[in-house]
């Protein structure tokens, strides 16, 4: 199974742009007969709740795209991404987390493919570190699966599925993994790495097409697993392409993405003007980290 989407932060640009729009900040944005809202209210109350937060993904953002570009096909391929991991169940999470498809890319895959070409800068990607990568390294596979939560229940579909019976409509009524079962169980594909270490050993002993998996146990139940397709690994100079695109993924974290804001932070002379949002940056300021983990030891 794929690890869960963690979304960080509500996304509050349009409420920023209208706190922060041309008109008066003693104008009403919203009018009761027990007193009205103003537009400095609502900003004052959004830069306490998630002004540090926002603050600094804003003028991060600036700073990365002057160093790196993401095109709309870009944002529009991570999106698809999304959609074929967590199919109908995307729309309601993105509304849980306070974004609309529009916020999500232009907020979050935004930022995010940003902050990777930053870290992906950093990568060595010469042919001996490639061809080092290409030893252990494979193709991405594509299969469809049914997960269960009872192994008599796994056991039967088994059963099922292997004597004649249809995979996609099986996994359609029984599966539940609701990400992929409305996709007759299909998952996005993937490379080592990427799931559960049961799933991923015994999808790649599928090697054929239509090949089906005995019952295998992961921590999040029991699984029936069909093959797709299973490209052949061939040599370095056919695979050279995928195999940089797959080394720069496993290469890329949360961390080597961290470090590199911090440099470019560091380079791009950011100066707070507004007292209220002195820590926005304190992620990205090493110095101002050292500062207050020495006040905290104290």
């Amino acid at each position: 199974m794929k690890k869960k989407l963690v979304l960080g932060m509500v996304s509050m640009m349009g409420l920023f742009s209208l706190a922060a729009c041309g008109n008066s900040a003693d104008d009403a944005v919203v009018e009761t007969k027990a007193g009205d809202v103003t537009q400095q209210e609502l900003y004052d109350a959004m830069k306490a709740k998630v002004g540090d937060q926002y603050v600094s993904q804003l003028a991060m953002t600036k700073i990365l795209e002057d160093k790196y570009k993401v095109t709309d096909k870009e944002i529009d391929a991570a999106y698809k991404t999304f959609q074929d991991q967590y199919g109908d169940q995307l729309a309601s999470m993105l509304q849980q987390s306070g974004y609309t498809e529009k916020s999500f890319k232009s907020d979050y895959l935004k930022f995010d493919l940003l902050s990777t070409k930053a870290a992906e800068a950093s990568v060595d990607t010469s042919d001996k570190a490639l061809e080092e990568y290409y030893k252990t390294w494979q193709p991405a596979i594509t299969v469809e699966h049914i997960l269960v939560a009872d192994k008599a229940k796994a056991d039967d579909l088994h059963k099922k599925v292997t004597s004649g019976g249809n995979f996609e409509e099986l996994a359609k009524a029984n599966s539940t993994d609701t990400g992929s079962a409305t996709q007759g169980g299909k998952l996005a594909p993937f490379g080592p790495g990427k799931m559960l270490p049961e799933f991923e050993k015994a999808a790649y002993a599928l090697k054929n097409k239509g090949d089906i998996s005995p019952v295998v146990k992961t921590d999040a139940g029991y699984h029936i697993i069909k093959m797709l397709d299973h490209p052949a690994k061939t040599t370095f100079e056919k695979d050279k392409a995928q195999v940089k695109k797959d080394y720069l993924a496993s290469k890329v974290t949360s961390e080597t993405k961290t470090a590199a804001l911090q440099k470019l932070y560091k380079k791009a002379d950011v100066k707070i003007d507004d007292k209220d949002l002195k820590d926005a940056f304190a992620q990205y300021d090493s110095s101002a980290k050292k500062e207050s983990d020495s006040s905290t030891t104290k």
